[in-house]
C-alpha cells in the first residue's frame, strides 16, 4: 500500500481518537515535536528502523523525543504504530496529522525570511493582518537570511512573494539569459 495513503489514514484516525479524548491540541504539539526531532536527528530515524532494537526501547525513544508532551494518547499511538511496523512512516504520519489539524482548526502557516531581523512589533503586525484577512489563526516563522541582500520573502500556503534583492537579481539574470 502507498506510504502516503497509510500516513493519511493513520493521521486521520489519530486526529479522531485524540479529539474524542480532548487531547487533539496536545497531540498536535506532540506531532510537531516528533516531526521536528525526526527532521533534525537522522540517527533517530535510523534507530527506529533497526530490526534489533526492541519495541519497548523504540517506544521509550519516541516518548523521549517529545518529552513532557507524551501523554497517554500519544503513547497508545506509538504502541500501535510499532505493533504494525510503521516506524518508517512516523514522520509522514506526524506531518499528515499536523496538516489535518491545521485545516480543521483554520490555522495558517506563514514564513517570513528577511535579510535583517524584524522587530517584534512588525512580526505581530504581520500576524494580526494575516489573521484578520484569513479569519483564522496563524503560525508565523520568521527567519533571517543575510544572503537575500535586502528585502524579504513572504510565504503563506501556496502563495509566495519574493521581494528580496537576491530574488530580483535572479529574475533579471533569467531574463538576460533568455
Amino acid at each position: 500500500m502507498n506510504d502516503g495513503l497509510i500516513s493519511k489514514r493513520y493521521a486521520k484516525a489519530l486526529l479522531e481518537f485524540a479529539a474524542a479524548r480532548g487531547e487533539d491540541r496536545r497531540m498536535y504539539d506532540s506531532m510537531r515535536q516528533l516531526s521536528d526531532a525526526m527532521a533534525a536527528t537522522p540517527r533517530l530515524r535510523e534507530a527506529l528502523q533497526s530490526p534489533v532494537m526492541p519495541a519497548g526501547d523504540k517506544e521509550a525513544l519516541l516518548c523521549s523525543a517529545v518529552g513532557a508532551l507524551a501523554g497517554e494518547a500519544y503513547r497508545q499511538f506509538v504502541r500501535l504504530a510499532l505493533a504494525n511496523r510503521r516506524e518508517g512512516s512516523l514522520q509522514s504520519i506526524a506531518l499528515s496529522y499536523l496538516d489535518l489539524y491545521r485545516r480543521a482548526h483554520r490555522i495558517g502557516r506563514i514564513s517570513v525570511v528577511s535579510a535583517a531581523p524584524l522587530s517584534t512589533a512588525l512580526i505581530d503586525r504581520i500576524r494580526r493582518d494575516v489573521e484578520r484577512r484569513t479569519r483564522g489563526t496563524v503560525e508565523l516563522d520568521a527567519r533571517v537570511e543575510p544572503s537575500l541582500g535586502g528585502g524579504f520573502i513572504f510565504q503563506m500556503d501556496d502563495l509566495r512573494l519574493d521581494a528580496s534583492v537576491a530574488g530580483q537579481l535572479e529574475k533579471i539574470r533569467r531574463k538576460l539569459a533568455s
